[in-house]
Order: structure tokens, then sequence, then C-alpha cells
């Protein structure tokens, strides 16, 4: 182990020990820092329990990041939710509120098996077949997500007013981390919030649904990870979302859409998609802008330079936006 992970394993043993005793955890094998994701951080543990060795995933909750404010305690309750009601996420196991043992509150939870594909994989364009197999598994999951039943969620809001509730998230982070001013960005907050659409259906969105976020087994989804963005709006947001920020070989577009429509029922209004593509791209943006704002301000969590990149390549998403923004207008 690393000097930083091997120095929390005493006291997470200690912690699980008196906190968790249904787990069994007689000794903490090994801590491994994973470099992916860009809010709370995650890390592999290897454990020796009662019943033999585990691994874990341990996702403690930053005091800064890009996409603040942070809960690791309502990511708890929606992962035990939406795995109790049968989709692939993460089993939890522990919630830990003492963020002493290991600098931040976190939340222990079972080790999904599989691959990663990014949106770039060779392996996704050397073979069409794979690939096809994984886009129909890719909108077959989201169909999923969408139709699980609101009562089994954590309280949210109604979600009617989602679309208006996301912009001005989006203002108040901009404020916050605006390093020299956006005018751009300003007036397409203008727009989206003067032109907000009431949802027409109110659903389960994972709000971060692309090729990076699932784990695969046999091109079969096995895990759906990093729900922290997760919240209840209108299902079209997910959808702008693979066709802007989370872009790929999946995008749910054209045939994809079709059957997206042909599994929910949900007919996908090509009159508001620009409206959501819009929103997305600005969320996008204003995260990208987050980072650049954590590095500037000393920040050394080098996973923010991934973000930091969108506001370094300032005018082609300044572009971008405004397309979108053209593009909504003119609908």
């Amino acid at each position: 182990m690393a000097e930083v992970t091997a120095s929390m394993a005493a006291p997470l043993e200690k912690a699980l020990k008196a906190g968790a005793p249904q787990l069994g955890v007689e000794r903490i094998l090994s801590i491994e820092r994973f470099t992916s994701g860009l809010s709370s951080q995650s890390y592999g543990v290897d454990a020796e329990t009662a019943e033999g060795p585990i691994r874990w995933v341990m996702r403690v909750e930053p005091e800064h990041g890009v996409i603040p404010p942070y809960d690791i305690a309502r990511e708890y309750r929606l992962l035990r939710a939406v795995h109790e009601a049968g989709l692939p996420a993460p089993e939890v196991v522990h919630l830990e509120e003492d963020p002493s043992v290991v600098g931040g509150r976190f939340i222990l939870m079972s080790f999904v098996e599989g691959v990663i594909f990014r949106s770039m994989d060779p392996r996704l364009q050397e073979d069409p077949e794979l690939l096809a197999t994984m886009q129909q598994q890719f909108v077959q999951m989201l169909a999923r997500i969408h139709a699980t039943p609101q009562k089994v969620l954590p309280s949210y809001s109604t979600g009617e007013e989602a679309a208006r509730g996301e912009v001005a998230i989006c203002r108040r982070r901009l404020l916050e981390t605006e390093l020299l001013p956006s005018p751009i960005l300003r007036h397409a907050l203008d727009v989206l919030d003067t032109h907000a659409p009431p949802a027409q259906r109110i659903c389960l969105l994972h709000g971060d649904y692309r090729l990076p976020n699932l784990m695969w087994k046999d091109a079969v989804i096995s895990g759906v990870l990093d729900w922290e963005l997760a919240r209840v709006g209108d299902p079209l947001s997910d959808l702008a979302f693979t066709q802007t920020i989370g872009r790929g070989p999946c995008s749910i577009e054209g045939e994809l859409a079709t059957r997206y429509t042909e599994l929910t029922g949900i007919e996908v209004d090509e009159r508001l998609m620009p409206y959501y593509r819009l929103l997305e791209m600005v969320k996008g943006t204003v995260i990208g802008l987050a980072g650049a704002y954590d590095l500037a301000h000393g920040g050394t969590d080098l996973r923010l330079l991934s973000v930091a990149r969108i506001a370094a390549s300032g005018q082609a998403i300044m572009g971008g936006l405004e397309k979108q923004l053209e593009e909504y207008l003119e609908a």
C-alpha cells in the first residue's frame, strides 16, 4: 500500500470492527486508491473477514470538489434503494458518519466485477457486432432506470421544476468559481431560466449516464456506477446528456432514441431536446470551470486536470454552447 492509504488501514479496521460487526472484519489487507471519478474519492479495500477474503469499494466524501454540495449519506440511501429495486448498482454495506476515520464520511459497497469501455475504445471500433450489442444494452439499462418506481426512492423534490432548479444550481456555482467573466454562459443561463419547461414525465435520472460509468461482463452490463448526480426530473435530461457531455458510440439518438421510446413509451420530443442539450452543455462547462478554479486556488487533486481541460479549451466549448443556444432559440 502507498503511505497515505496504508495509514488509513488501522483506523478503518478499528471503525468497521466497532461500527459494522455484521461484516465480520478481521483485518484490512490493502487499500488501493482509484484515479477515476471527479467527485468522491474511491478506494479498493481488500479485507479478511470471518467468511474469508472480500473486496469492497470505499467512497469518501470530499471536503471540496467540482460537484458540491456532497452528501454521502444521500448517496448511501439512493444506492440502497436502487439496488433493492433490482438495478445493478453496487450493494452498500456500511455508512460511516465519523469523518475522522479516513478524512471524510464514507460508504462501503460491493466491488462490481467487469470491465469498463471508454468512448473511443478501439475494441468497439474494431468489432461492429460488439458495439451494436452494447448499444442495445445501453439504452435498455437507461429505460430500466427511468422505470424505477419513485416510491422506492429516498425523499426528493417533486421534479416538476427540475430544469429551473438545475439552472439555479449552475448559476450559483458559476458565481462561486468564475475566474473570468463568461457572458455566453450567463446569457445561456438566462435563456434556460426563462424557457424552462415543466417536466413532461418525472422519473429517476442517473445524471451521469455514459460508458465509463458502466461495468460490463460478456457484453452485458454488470454494474451501473457513480450515482451521486442522480435526481428526479424529465427523462429527456438523461438522453440529452448522452448526446452532449456524455457523447460516445452509445449516444441515445436516431435509432437508439426510437428504441428507447419502444421500451418506455416516452416520446423523445425533438422540440424540447435543444433545451435539454443546452442545459447539459452548460452544466458540464460550469463543472469544468469549477475544476479550473480549484486548481487556480491551490487544488492538488490531479483528477481536476481532466475537468479543467474543458475550461482550457474555452473557445471550442463556448462555440458549442452558442450552437446549442441558437438551435434552441430557433426551435
